[in-house]
Parts: C-alpha cells; structure tokens; sequence
C-alpha cells in the first residue's frame, strides 16, 4: 500500500529583531522542526529579512519554500490599529507587505492547514478559505517572562488578542495563559488544544549521582525506527569495540521496543551489549547508566532527542553532525564529538571524572528543562493538527 504524502502547511512567522542570526524566534524554529516531522513546510517570513537571511532559514530549518522579504510598494497600507505600535517598535512602520498578503492569499488552497504564528503574522493570514487556521498568540513566538508580547494584560492589545483568538479554530498557548485568555472570553472549543497534555515521549527527570552508577552506557530510543537502529548500529561498529578496549568493565544497554528479530540477534550475539524491550526510558536510570550517547546520524527530529536526553539528568554525547541539524542552539550540557575517537574520549572521560560528569549533568538539565515547555507546545501543535486534520476528513 503507498503512503499518503505528507501534509502541506503554511507557517506564517515574523522576524525577532532580539534573536540575531537566528532570524526567527527560539519557539519559532522548534515549532517548524517539529512540525517538520509530519507536515511540507512552507514560511512566510513578516518583516525585514535580506536574501541571503531567507537562504539561512531554508538551509537551517530545512522548510519546502521560504517567502518573504519584497520590497515595499504603494500597494502597502497601514496595520489595523491595534497591532500599529506593536509593529512600529519592531519594523519601524506600520505598513503591511502587500506583496506578501498577495503570495499567500494566492496559494493558500494548496495547503490542509496553515500556522499563524504572532500577532505581527495576523494581518497576513489567508482571508475567505476553508483551509483550518491554528494561531500562537504570542507576540513573537517568545515565552520568556521579560520578554511578553502577548498582548495579555495589556490594556491597548488586549481586546485585539482575544478577537483574533475568536477568529480561528485552534489556539495554541500555554496552560496558564489558555485560562486567563478564558477568563477574558476566548471560548473553549479555540482553546481545548493548549491544555492537550504532553505524550509519553516525554523525558523522565531524576537527579543521578555518579556514586549510584556504574561504567554502563546507555541508548534509549524506538527499535522500529530504521533511523534509530541506523545510528546504534554505527555507534556498536564504530565506537563500541575502542570503548571496550579502553574502559575497564564497559557495559552498553540498548532501551527500546519493537526491535526487528535481525537486531535482536545482532545484539544478542555481543559481548557485554544488552537490550531491554521497553518505551519508558526510566530503564536507563534503573540500569544506573553513566552516560547516554545519541549519535543522531540518520535520525529526523534532532532537537527533541537531544533535549530527552539531556533532562534526564544523565550526562549526553552526541555527534556534531547532530549540532549542525539542530533548530536551535545548545547554550551548554551537551558533550559533542567531533570524530569517531573523540567520541571515545569524551565517553571515556565521563566514565571517570566525577567532577566533569556532575557538571555536564548540571547544565544539561539546566538547559533542557528550560526548553521542555516549548517542545511541549510544538509536539501539541503538531499532534492536534493531525488529529484535526482526520477528524474533518472522517466527518
């Protein structure tokens, strides 16, 4: 049976003048990753952004067509009232890119759903289509406290806010403020999505102690995945002979299900290499693993696999081929190896200094566990708009 081709998506996102090379915002670049996983993506960048910035978001977030850009014309007219000094502090003018407007009302019947992402990116939705619309409210994707833009609590942006979250079928936000836009009349059938509760992807968080583990690493990931079992079978040809040389007493444990009959026999015929039928990664923590390796060579959804991995509280080495199909950017708590034998360094090191290992623990769940609420709401976005999508089909 052929597989039915993958949704089409429009993300209409705006450019986040704090967010340097980056272009986008941080929540911006998780969500097209994540969605990635299930939709074609095409971006409609707002805002000012050069040629060569809409070729780095193509390269980086890996989109089918990224758009954006034009010129201004004397077709631009002025934003709507409520967003006008929300868009002069940004852009420095209040005009709207006609252009832009143009292209995506032009081709917005080739897709089955399209993503407004920010109060800057409404003026430019699709108007009198039947294609579903979900919308982030806030003002740039961003989440951070010092940062809101939501227009929540503010008395000029307020009321725009909540007439825009009226328009659209799904509003995707956070728990908290999914209830306090209820509270100012935002219905529930908008708003049922933000408080879709996470899956069981994700991570388990405990605090390790070097002293309660042994000299075992460990890999925790879905064994039906051909890039999965790819990236452990690199890892087992590759990196585990020189570790077992090298480390005293080594141990691999493999954690997942749905291994094919060819991998459990592969493993099975290995030396000191073990494999639990499992989805909760948990068994990584009973098996008192001392790191967790993620080789990420094969696999899509980067992001989300080095984020899981790093919140456990476990220390992580990964490729940096990984680092360079990552949507964001790792501040810190990720070890990365640039070769086969640095790999082995880095496992080699963790197995041994205790004080490396509790601070590359340390920042590790720093920097994870800040982000987990933004891949959150991205794989809620992209679990609902699936389902959305079947039920309409199905009515």
């Amino acid at each position: 049976m052929a597989l039915a081709p993958p949704l089409k998506l429009l993300y209409i996102s705006a450019v986040q003048s704090r967010c340097g090379d980056g272009i986008l915002s941080l929540q911006s670049r998780i969500n097209v990753g994540v969605l990635s996983r299930d939709f074609e993506i095409s971006l409609a960048v707002v805002g000012p952004v050069t040629a060569e910035g809409l070729h780095r978001l193509r390269v980086d977030l890996g989109p089918l067509r990224v758009t954006g850009g034009f010129e201004a014309s004397s077709a631009d007219t002025d934003c709507e009232k409520g967003l006008r000094r929300l868009m002069k502090e940004r852009f420095g003018t209040t005009k709207l890119c006609a252009r832009l407007q143009t292209t995506i009302q032009r081709n917005v019947e080739a897709f089955d759903a399209v993503v407004v992402d920010g109060l800057l990116s409404w003026p430019y939705r699709p108007i009198g289509t039947d294609v579903p619309m979900a919308f982030i409210p806030y003002g740039q994707g961003v989440m951070d406290d010092e940062d809101n833009t939501t227009g929540i609590g503010s008395d000029s942006r307020e009321p725009y806010l909540v007439d825009v979250c009226r328009e659209v079928e799904m509003v995707f936000i956070r728990p908290s403020l999914a209830a306090r836009l209820s509270e100012r009349g935002v219905s529930m059938r908008q708003l049922q999505y933000s408080f879709s509760h996470p899956t069981g992807a994700k991570p388990t968080l405990a605090e390790v102690d070097f002293n309660r583990t042994e000299p075992r690493i460990g890999f925790y990931g879905y064994l039906g995945d051909a890039g999965n079992v790819a990236s452990v079978n690199w890892f087992l040809k590759e990196i585990w002979p020189v570790a077992q040389r090298i480390i005293p007493g080594v141990e691999f444990h493999i954690v997942g299900s749905a291994p094919s009959r060819e991998f459990i026999e592969h493993i099975s015929a290995m030396s000191r290499v073990f494999l639990h039928w499992s989805t909760d990664d948990h068994h990584l923590l009973d098996q008192r693993c001392r790191v967790v390796v993620e080789p990420l060579l094969f696999e899509d959804h980067v992001d989300a696999k080095l984020v899981n991995a790093m919140a456990r509280g476990i220390p992580t080495v990964t490729t940096r081929h990984a680092m360079r199909r990552s949507h964001f950017r790792m501040r810190s708590g990720v070890v990365v190896a640039d070769s086969r034998e640095e790999m082995v360094v880095a496992i080699n090191r963790m197995m041994s200094d205790s004080v490396f290992w509790k601070q590359s623990a340390r920042e590790g769940m720093a920097a994870a566990r800040e982000q987990l609420p933004r891949f959150e709401l991205a794989h809620c976005m992209r679990r609902e708009l699936n389902r959305y999508h079947r039920h309409t089909l199905s009515v």
